[in-house]
């Protein structure tokens, strides 16, 4: 009767496991569902290192994570990361309204101008575009930021996280 009691148990351990290894696959081998919609689809958290280039001086800057938000089907709203030391110190920027295209894994963020006022009190202000292909969100972008005399240029290459699974 032991014996039969472990064999259950190791059933239903077995069962639990691959319930829980199917759930968090996110691999869907469905081809018959539709597309998501283009905004749906590159929404995520994308974490990489991100190049700033200012008056031709380069510097690049690890673990940089950027969060997209999907507004509608076709928009998504883009937090740029703060970075730096003060007094040279950049906030988190939130650019919003920018519209995407696209099908079957291949995504473009239509180049748009931006501004607004940091939480400083500062006005700041730029373009933006990029594309999202084989799971990876590439951004270029310019900031006019405050009274800082010229424009910086950032360029962000980094592949879209995978959402963790949840324990059972």
């Amino acid at each position: 009767m032991k014996k039969l009691k472990n064999i259950f148990a190791t059933m239903i351990l077995s069962m639990a496991l691959a319930a829980s290894i199917t759930s968090c696959s996110g691999d869907d081998d469905n081809n018959n569902e539709p597309d998501e919609p283009a905004a749906q689809s590159i929404a995520g958290t994308y974490s990489g290192n991100m190049t700033c280039t200012v008056m031709g001086s380069e510097e690049e800057y690890e673990n940089m994570s950027y969060v997209i938000t999907a507004t509608d089907d076709a928009t998504v709203s883009i937090i740029l990361p703060g970075f730096g030391t003060p007094p040279m110190q950049l906030p988190d920027m939130t650019v919003t309204g920018l519209k995407v295209s696209g099908k079957d894994g291949v995504y473009t963020i239509a180049a748009t101008e931006f501004s607004g006022t940091s939480g400083q009190g500062k006005v700041y202000s730029g373009a933006i575009k990029g594309s999202f292909e084989n799971n990876t969100l590439t951004l270029d972008y310019s900031l006019q930021y405050g009274a800082m005399p010229m424009s910086m240029y950032f360029s962000f290459s980094a592949p879209k996280e995978q959402p963790r699974c949840q324990e059972v």
